[in-house]
């Protein structure tokens, strides 16, 4: 079950995670999540977890086989690299919606792997769209605060139409009461 957009856990920064205690685990909650919704990024948040921690798989944005699958865990971007390009981004919070987002080609970034292994690495285009998709998110920003005020005022119909339940997804969402 994938959080609604508007639950407050989408508002806060997440909690550090501390300790390999139950990362194995969550590994395999986000990737099994991931595997049922059939979208390139899924993060803790989505599942109702306060904790600094997605996963990022491109096989699920073409038909093409694309070798890129990353958990990441505690990540602090480090540099970013010009030029800003523009492409459609959409969340499972927030279904059948896509905007358009300015983002950098290139991102340097220092997480936590799987095995709480240190590591630093460069990522380019669909990579780093989708890693600065998922801190974002971690850091209590969404898609939509990244529109600008107009644009921001016309998705209001649908975000109603999420709130109101209106909206069908080939996942359940989980509504604040």
């Amino acid at each position: 079950m994938i959080k609604a957009f508007g639950n407050n856990i989408y508002k806060t920064k997440s909690q550090v995670i501390g300790n390999a205690t139950g990362t194995s685990e969550l590994a395999a909650q986000l990737r099994e999540v991931q595997k049922r919704v059939k979208h390139p990024l899924v993060s803790a948040k989505h599942l109702g977890l306060d904790l600094q921690a997605f996963i990022v798989d491109l096989n699920f944005l073409s038909q093409d086989a694309v070798d890129f699958r990353q958990l990441i865990i505690n990540p602090e971007l480090i540099l970013t690299k010009a030029p800003l390009t523009a492409q459609l981004e959409d969340d499972l919070s927030i279904p059948r919606l896509a905007v358009s987002i300015d983002r950098p080609k290139e991102i340097e970034i220092s997480f936590f792997d799987e095995n709480l292994t240190p590591r630093t690495a460069v990522f380019s285009d669909l990579a780093a769209r989708w890693i600065l998709h998922g801190m974002d998110q971690l850091n209590g920003i969404s898609i939509l605060d990244k529109l600008n005020k107009h644009r921001q005022r016309s998705v209001q119909t649908h975000l109603k139409r999420i709130a109101d339940r209106k909206i069908e997804t080939n996942y359940e969402l989980e509504y604040d009461s």
